[in-house]
């Protein structure tokens, strides 16, 4: 009996604390933003409507931008004070900041989903409802939504609630794992980071030094931890 009482105790899912369901969260809503990115490839948006730039992007430079483009160079040129973004760089920093956004939802889904159950279409709908709706028409990224069409509305109310679904089933995959996964993310990044010196131009001429073979082993090692 005590033996069956410990093995339910194991295999039972435990709730993590605070930050385990933060990390957590992150993770899941990177996952969350990759479904989203995923179903942009696969489903055809709509024509998107011509707004006036007095009701959205009001500087000539956002013209043939997305909403995330928009917002990459607005950090980087306004922001940061940096030189002008080219077109394959601002695309990079728009897909960094599409993922960085998800994860931080999934970070707040996290805590939340450790305190009232919040079912994932209505979370998915939230976050389209405060981010379309709210936070880009604020910070003139978009205009308000009146100012769009229904299909438009429909294809970004089919998007987020796609986002919603994978972040709350990648959630609750990491919860059931314990914290395993979550003690996978110094290795990695210690990997990724090890990889980047290799390729810096000392690790290279000290690795012209070494036998051929080592090389080659080396190499092929190195690309594939920053694929990874």
């Amino acid at each position: 009996m005590n033996r069956m009482r410990v093995l339910r105790e194991a295999v039972r899912s435990k709730r993590p604390s605070p930050m385990g369901a933060l990390w957590r969260g992150l993770l899941a809503g990177a996952a969350g933003a990759a479904a989203q990115s995923l179903l942009f490839k696969l489903k055809k948006a709509p024509e998107p409507t011509k707004v006036p730039p007095d009701l959205g992007k009001p500087e000539p430079e956002a013209r043939g931008e997305s909403s995330l483009e928009t917002v990459a160079r607005r950090a980087v040129e306004g922001l940061a004070q940096r030189g002008p973004l080219d077109k394959e760089a601002k695309g990079r920093l728009a897909s960094a900041i599409h993922y960085a956004f998800g994860a931080a939802w999934g970070g707040l889904y996290g805590l939340l989903r450790e305190s009232v159950a919040i079912p994932p279409p209505a979370f998915g709908a939230l976050v389209w409802l405060a981010s379309d709706n709210v936070l880009l028409p604020a910070f003139r990224v978009a205009a308000w939504p009146q100012h769009y069409r229904a299909d438009e509305h429909r294809y970004a109310l089919q998007a987020h609630l796609a986002y919603g679904a994978a972040t709350a089933g990648a959630y609750a995959l990491l919860r059931n794992l314990g914290p395993v996964p979550l003690r996978l993310i110094p290795a990695v990044l210690a990997m990724q980071a090890w990889a980047f010196v290799l390729r810096l131009p000392p690790a290279r001429l000290l690795r012209r030094r070494q036998p051929w073979p080592k090389r080659i082993v080396q190499g092929v090692l190195v690309q594939r931890v920053a694929q990874a």
